[in-house]
């Protein structure tokens, strides 16, 4: 079962953090990542550019409207994802319970309902 974990957590720039507390951050990450692949259960993850960067884009009255910065204004930040493929909830649970980011934010898991590999969409079983 693949579940994404979708990983919220206060937006704050490198230097408000500090050089020593972002290369703290860096060895979590990597060691997580690691850690996940040498289980063999990472298919894909990613750290998200600031929500500054955000550009949303919705069709309205016919056009597309395109809009500069997030959707929503919160004072978290979904910054960044693992996609993993594990038998269950509680096993998707475990390892979202040693996401780094669980320290200071949210790891929320959601199982996929579909997904698009090999030229085709797939149910997530």
């Amino acid at each position: 079962m693949r579940y994404t974990l979708l990983l919220h957590y206060p937006e704050m720039t490198s230097e408000d953090l500090g050089a020593e507390a972002m290369e703290e951050g860096q060895r979590a990450f990597q060691s997580y990542a690691a850690a996940l692949d040498a289980a063999g259960v990472l298919l894909a993850a990613e750290v998200l550019q600031p929500s500054g960067t955000t550009t949303t884009v919705r069709l309205t009255d016919g056009g597309l409207l395109v809009q500069d910065g997030p959707f929503a204004d919160t004072k978290e930040q979904l910054g960044g994802t693992f996609v993993i493929d594990v038998p269950d909830l509680d096993a998707a649970l475990q390892w979202a319970g040693k996401a780094p980011s669980v320290a200071w934010g949210a790891v929320e898991v959601r199982p996929g309902a579909v997904y698009y590999s090999e030229g085709a969409w797939r149910p997530n079983a």
